[in-house]
């Protein structure tokens, strides 16, 4: 280097602490992606909890939400009804019953059109009807969902339980889609499944 006197005082410093001010740099510049990365991990997990909202625990659907109004039965030239499998228990270790919570489900999945529920019944393994959930016509909107729960205590309908239920709608609109979901618990072990409904073919009328 050439004679220091041929650089100004601050330029030496500088030439002298170069290690010190370049270590310094780096920590500086470590601290800050440090925060940012804190900062980013902070917002987004504010963003998820302002998004989440607690499912509220179950409640018979309140019937009167989903009157059907007036009806023009003219217009209603489709209909049918759909059977649905469910299970009040299912049988494990050589033939203990498991008992089993149901959730029946019922979706319009329709997007421009309503369809309408006559009948929901709820049949045991003998094929009695032992609980009618809906003895009145109902719409369901575009998109809309209703629930209907056989709680576990419940073991009336056995493992061959069933629901059977009636729909009607406008010529251009799909069945409404029927599915049932099974969940129980013993001990440390859980299971969970669903069924969908199928179509039951009408009766051919004898001449």
């Amino acid at each position: 280097m050439a004679n220091k006197g041929e650089y100004p005082d601050w330029f030496l410093w500088l030439w002298e602490k170069w290690v010190v001010l370049f270590l310094v740099l780096g920590v500086l510049t470590l601290i800050l992606i440090a925060g940012a990365v804190y900062l980013d991990n902070r917002f987004a997990r504010f963003e998820d909890e302002l998004k989440f909202v607690p499912p509220r625990s179950y409640q018979p659907p309140e019937l009167s939400e989903y009157e059907a109004g007036k009806i023009d039965s003219q217009k209603l030239t489709r209909s049918g009804s759909i059977y649905a499998p469910c299970y009040s228990h299912i049988y494990y270790h050589g033939g203990s019953p498991l008992l089993l919570e149901t959730t029946l489900s019922i979706r319009n999945i329709n997007q421009d059109q309503p369809v309408y529920l006559t009948a929901i019944n709820y049949v045991d393994t003998d094929g009695e009807s032992i609980k009618i959930y809906l003895d009145q016509t109902i719409k369901l909107a575009p998109f809309q969902t209703i629930e209907f729960l056989v709680e576990e205590k419940d073991s009336t309908g056995g493992s061959g339980a069933n629901f059977l239920v009636n729909w009607m709608a406008g010529e251009e609109v799909e069945p409404p889609l029927v599915e049932t979901v099974m969940v129980g618990a013993s001990g440390s072990r859980a299971i969970a499944f669903s069924r969908s409904g199928v179509p039951i073919p009408a009766g051919k009328s004898e001449n």
